[in-house]
């Protein structure tokens, strides 16, 4: 779930006096941490501290937790349950994960991760965005004096970076970025392309923090845009993904904020995207902030926990 549920947690730890963990059972591709592995607790143990929470969010699953804890319903009736929705389990399971929660948790609230998600929804859900904390994430790699330092001795880059993280190609429409990249590095040979895979989250950041401009996604349905482009904003990185017309308008809606990602439609669009991007630095800085102040107000720690107190003290 990109560690959604970790950071979120370490948000609510580190800014309210609330006690807040993630128990995880699958690991991610970027190796998040966690508070707690189920393999490493009894169902009974797993079962008492699912029980001793005010507040749980279930994450695009409901009745393995209840099946694999032995869960009594009964037992969190008077808690606030959250069904958390997060990209694939919710566009094509969604409907199967309401019936269990229906049945399980009978009142709820649904949440979901992207904005894309609310357009497609079974039933009503309210967007509360991955958060990430841009003050920790900010100081991954060589702090700012340090940065000076080395420029004063080195020789100014001529490369520009391009990366993607493919954590499912077929989902993140992998294809048309190396595709696309392939055709930009035959004739641009300043460019340089890379991929984050199956790495620990700080060597993810570090690569990240280096790179130029973030290709994100071309899925084939109507999404938005990943959490490492999120990421990828703390470092005034640039990203570049496709976007339906209403998936931006929902952005709009939901924040107030203009969509400052570059968009494209078709591959031919993508390359001439990227050739712009390859050869113009200022271009590059200028998208880069215009990501970094939106995802400040959106996905920063702060934002989304008040946002996420408030869902709690509604009825």
């Amino acid at each position: 779930m990109a560690g959604s549920a970790y950071t979120l947690s370490h948000a609510i730890n580190k800014l309210t006096k609330h006690d807040a963990i993630n128990l995880i059972s699958t690991t991610s591709f970027a190796e998040y941490p966690v508070f707690a592995q189920m393999q490493d607790y009894t169902p009974n143990e797993c079962r008492k501290i699912t029980e001793k929470a005010d507040v749980i969010l279930f994450h695009s699953a409901v009745k393995p937790y209840f099946q694999a804890f032995a869960l009594s319903p009964k037992k969190l009736e008077n808690k606030k349950k959250y069904l958390y929705f997060h990209g694939s389990e919710a566009r094509f399971l969604g409907k199967e994960i309401i019936a269990q929660a229906d049945e399980y948790l009978k009142e709820y609230t649904i949440l979901v991760s992207t904005p894309d998600l609310l357009l497609g929804c079974p039933k009503k859900a309210k967007w509360l965005p991955v958060t990430r904390s841009f003050d920790e994430i900010s100081k991954i790699g060589l702090n700012k004096r340090d940065k000076k330092a080395l420029k004063a001795f080195k020789q100014p880059r001529q490369k520009v970076i391009f990366c993607h993280a493919p954590s499912d190609e077929i989902k993140k429409g992998s294809k048309t970025f190396y595709e696309a990249v392939t055709r930009v590095m035959r004739e641009l040979p300043h460019v340089v392309f890379t991929t984050i895979r199956n790495q620990p989250w700080q060597s993810c950041l570090k690569i990240i923090s280096e790179t130029d401009v973030y290709l994100d996604q071309d899925p084939p349905f109507a999404g938005s845009y990943g959490i490492v482009s999120v990421e990828a904003s703390v470092f005034k990185v640039p990203s570049i993904c496709k976007m339906q017309a209403p998936v931006i308008d929902v952005i709009k809606k939901e924040t107030g904020l203009n969509n400052p990602f570059i968009t494209f439609d078709n591959v031919d669009r993508l390359i001439a995207e990227l050739y712009l991007l390859a050869n113009d630095s200022e271009l590059r800085r200028n998208f880069g902030q215009n990501l970094h102040d939106y995802a400040r107000q959106v996905h920063d720690e702060k934002p989304v926990v008040s946002k996420f107190l408030e869902l709690m003290e509604e009825k």
